[in-house]
């Protein structure tokens, strides 16, 4: 072990040098690629405009192309819980391909200040944003407002569906992952519908149910469509092997059909769909590997400005790893009725958020009672400190993972949830940290790593019991990736200072910091 603390001050420097170079070239090629802009549509709709051509910079959008030149145009949406950034890529190739892609936030979710409308009875609800961004490119000088096609992921797609029901003047509709209802006067023109091998199995049905509802068939066969694009009812759906929800929306492969799908609806000949990269990706995976070695470094500087504590005793894991167990369990009935934590006003995460500080003011009042004393949870100015110096470097470090995974900044009303989150988590936070991490590094580390295990099987069991949205189970990867940065942090500050209040500090700062920034926000 000592080997390891040794050799890992110069494992994280070199892992922190190749974070920068990366994250420079991210940002160039950020600015790079085909011509993209921020503008705001009407009723305060943030979105991205992306043109095809040469040109990539300001001039792309001073001298509109005459009118035979411009090109068609996709509005595309984002899924649940994403923002703009997150079908970055996907516009990206589009544009590559020759498409103006209009990507938008909608309501609730990343820069868009608007409550997202809950419940599923109006299949309708992100009618209005779409209305805008297809009136937006129907007046634009700089698109063919004759010709525009659809496009969405998951929550997204349902929305693109529900639209091209609505609006006759939709040339082609694209659906990636999803799909529900058919409830609109028109029957959509051109509907491609794209799955992901890894989709869960109710997407999947729902898909095909749809897509041959629309071709007038029993069972509409992969990969072959059926109808004619230039008659405008054309279906097809296909399956993305060894895609899964999230990845879909990052495939070239899949970029690749939907470029083809459009070239066929707006009558556009080309002997092949060209090579549709974005260059942003590689670099995103490099980023994330560098951050794998950052993290502990910066976890032994961060543990270095608080004081050290002595190492606490190790016996009573399996017992504390069931004390956490039974918490978590007996906390899940007070979802049944009502949402803890409404006051947020964060989808899901207000469930999420409130059974965990339910859970975690009991097991310290639980602790208290068999007389415990937390005095290494006290937190002195220093440890305050250090656990700010390191929740503002963690977020310095994920920003540029943001412009193709999803943005961090947070707008104004994000900031009050992201503190509100986190005094709300810090119970939880305190009671995890103090059962589990005792007894040497590995020890600690294997311990709170199980702790993790156990949180997300609580969630998981949510999800099955009906207490918690099933779109949790999509967010379960994500959720369990950053339990493992956090851990590489953690166990650095533990390795080098025993500090268990720096660690919770960080760690409820940390979850409330992601959950605000991602969760759609209803006030």
């Amino acid at each position: 072990m000592g080997r390891v603390m040794r050799a890992l001050p110069w494992i994280s420097g070199a892992g922190a040098l190749v974070f920068l170079v990366a994250a420079t070239l991210m940002g160039s090629l950020e600015r790079a690629g085909p011509a993209h802009a921020d503008l705001w549509l009407e009723g305060g709709i943030p979105a991205t405009l992306y043109l095809p051509g040469e040109e990539t910079g300001r001039a792309a959008f001073q001298d509109p192309p005459p009118r035979a030149e411009r090109p068609p145009a996709v509005v595309l949406m984002h899924g649940f819980a994403n923002d703009r950034s997150s079908v970055s890529s996907l516009a990206r190739r589009l544009a590559h391909a020759g498409y103006a892609v209009l990507a938008f936030d909608v309501a609730g979710h990343g820069q868009n200040r608007n409550p997202f409308p809950r419940g599923r009875a109006r299949a309708d609800a992100y009618h209005a944003d779409y209305r805008s961004a297809v009136d937006f490119l129907r007046a634009s000088p700089l698109v063919d407002g004759e010709r525009i096609a659809v496009m969405g992921h998951s929550m997204g797609a349902g929305a693109s569906l529900d639209f091209a029901t609505r609006d006759q003047g939709i040339d082609a509709t694209v659906l990636i992952s999803g799909g529900w209802s058919i409830q609109g006067p028109h029957r959509p023109r051109n509907a491609l519908f794209l799955y992901a091998s890894g989709d869960p199995a109710r997407i999947e049905q729902r898909v095909a149910a749809l897509a041959s509802r629309l071709a007038g068939v029993v069972q509409l066969a992969p990969s072959r469509t059926h109808g004619d694009p230039a008659r405008g009812d054309a279906v097809r759906v296909v399956d993305a092997f060894h895609l899964d929800h999230a990845t879909i929306i990052w495939s070239e492969r899949a970029a690749r059909e939907i470029a083809g799908w459009l070239d066929a609806a707006f009558g556009r000949a080309r002997a092949s769909v060209p090579d549709l990269p974005d260059p942003r990706l590689p670099v995103t995976f490099l980023l994330a590997a560098s951050l794998l070695l950052v993290l502990p470094g910066l976890g032994l500087v961060v543990g270095r400005l608080a004081p050290a504590l002595p190492e606490r005793g190790g016996d009573g894991g399996a017992r504390s790893l069931g004390l956490l167990a039974g918490a978590l369990l007996l906390g899940m009935p007070l979802l049944a009725t009502d949402t803890p934590a409404a006051m947020l006003s964060l989808e899901v995460a207000d469930l999420v958020v409130g059974h965990l500080a339910l859970v975690g003011v009991g097991l310290l009042v639980f602790l208290a009672l068999r007389g415990e004393r937390f005095t290494p949870l006290r937190p002195s100015g220093r440890v305050v400190a250090a656990a700010a110096v390191g929740v503002v470097a963690v977020y310095a470090l994920l920003l540029p993972l943001g412009v193709v995974v999803h943005r961090l900044t947070l707008t104004p009303e994000r900031t009050l949830a992201f503190l509100a989150m986190g005094v709300a988590l810090l119970p939880f936070s305190c009671a995890f940290q103090w059962l589990l991490r005792r007894g040497p590094p590995r020890r600690a580390a294997l311990l709170s790593a199980l702790g993790r295990v156990l949180v997300l099987a609580v969630l998981l069991l949510g999800v099955s019991t009906g207490l918690l949205s099933r779109v949790v189970v999509l967010m379960l990867p994500a959720l369990a990736l950053v339990f493992v940065l956090f851990e590489l942090l953690a166990g650095a500050i533990y390795a080098g200072s025993r500090n268990v209040a720096l660690i919770a500090l960080i760690d409820a700062a940390w979850l409330a910091l992601i959950v605000a920034a991602f969760m759609p926000m209803r006030a």
